[in-house]
């Protein structure tokens, strides 16, 4: 497996996150933004409206909120809809430096296509992942991140306020504001609006204080986000291993959670004897 440069180790814990340029082809982004296209108009899990839940919930739905192609959508959970979704968890190179920076006792823990419309009514956000308690935990300068995502552009985001991705380099290693009047946002002093290619993927862990800009160009901006989590986390789209492991490698059953055994006391926190191998070599 490829391991991460010394500039890019140096530049993971000082800034925290990585840029990999080119990494999907033409013809994958491609497919990949038409495959965005065609799932928001069958069922999935899109964001529930309900106020009496907090936000970040999901329900089953019909279909996207919004069926404009250019429209915002938030779909989870993607395995089911393409093989190519499932071949994306393990793909070479993104995949050999998350285990280089987490280490093999890894799950896979969400799958998300996120389309950002052109919106002048949309302020963007600031954030860290994992909801009210790991937002307060970070993970000292030598330690593997509890977790970390992948996002992989789908279009191009050539200048500034064009939905990126805006991050707090090096806020990883602090703690973000959620209490109080100081409320972050991806225009507060020390903010970095992040541009790339389609077919580039921005690597970063879920204390990275980070969230979408505004977008005032003329076009969607779309990308799938891939979440990976130490073992011994809860995953975020399923609560039991997904229907979809006939279709898998060892390396991928094993990601989604199939350990080879029912579940026992002490699964995911003490592993099987193969994990190293399974994770590194394929099983």
């Amino acid at each position: 497996m490829r391991t991460l440069t010394a500039e890019q180790r140096r530049q993971w814990a000082t800034d925290g996150y990585l840029h990999l340029e080119r990494v999907l082809d033409a013809d994958q982004v491609e497919f990949l933004s038409s495959e965005i296209d065609r799932i928001r108009t069958v069922p999935g899990w899109e964001p529930d409206r309900r106020p009496e839940l907090p936000r970040g919930h999901y329900a089953w739905l019909d279909h996207a909120e919004d069926l404009d192609p250019s429209g915002f959508m938030d779909r989870r959970d993607l395995l089911t809809y393409d093989q190519e979704f499932i071949d994306l968890m393990d793909r070479s190179p993104v995949f050999d430096y998350i285990v280089d920076i987490m280490g093999p006792y890894i799950l896979l823990s969400m799958t998300q296509a996120v389309v950002r419309a052109a919106a002048s009514d949309f302020q963007g956000y600031t954030h860290t992942d994992g909801g009210e308690s790991l937002r307060r935990i970070r993970v000292g300068e030598s330690s593997p991140p509890i977790a970390m995502k992948a996002m992989y552009l789908l279009t191009d985001v050539a200048g500034e306020n064009c939905g990126n991705l805006t991050v707090f380099p090096g806020s990883h290693l602090r703690q973000i504001p959620y209490e109080g009047e100081r409320q972050m946002t991806p225009y507060s002093p020390g903010a970095a609006q992040l541009t790339g290619k389609a077919g580039d993927v921005y690597l970063f862990p879920h204390a990275l204080w980070h969230g979408p800009a505004r977008n005032e160009s003329s076009r969607a901006r779309k990308c799938l986000l891939y979440n990976y989590c130490q073992l011994w986390v809860r995953c975020y789209d399923f609560d039991a291993i997904p229907d979809v492991l006939e279709r898998c490698t060892p390396r991928q059953r094993r990601l989604l959670g199939d350990l080879g055994y029912d579940f026992r006391p002490g699964s995911y926190f003490y592993v099987p004897t193969d994990q190293v191998d399974v994770i590194r070599n394929g099983g």
